[in-house]
């Protein structure tokens, strides 16, 4: 991956809908240039999407994205693409 144009970080977290309990689960894949900033911007997006007291549980450099389960394939482009690709869980 280019260097200069970032890394993409998979953010997981835990976020209300629309302010109502239970908490969901969220992974938002961030092009950023450091693991802090991918955790912001990944608060920002999920906030944007309606989501509140989102809580940042673990963050990790993709490596190898060819390694990535097929069906974060569409949260990874758009993250290289547009920044940010989001993957909400139903269940909490």
């Amino acid at each position: 991956m280019d260097e200069a144009a970032g890394s993409v970080f998979v953010v997981t977290l835990e976020a209300l809908e629309d302010g109502r309990p239970p908490a969901l689960t969220i992974l938002a894949f961030v092009k950023a240039s450091t693991e802090v900033d991918a955790e912001a911007i990944a608060v920002v997006e999920v906030g944007r999407d309606g989501f509140t007291d989102a809580q940042v549980l673990r963050t990790a450099e993709v490596i190898d994205a060819a390694a990535l389960p097929e069906d974060f394939g569409s949260a990874m482009a758009n993250a290289q693409r547009y920044g940010c690709g989001l993957i909400v869980y139903d269940e909490p």
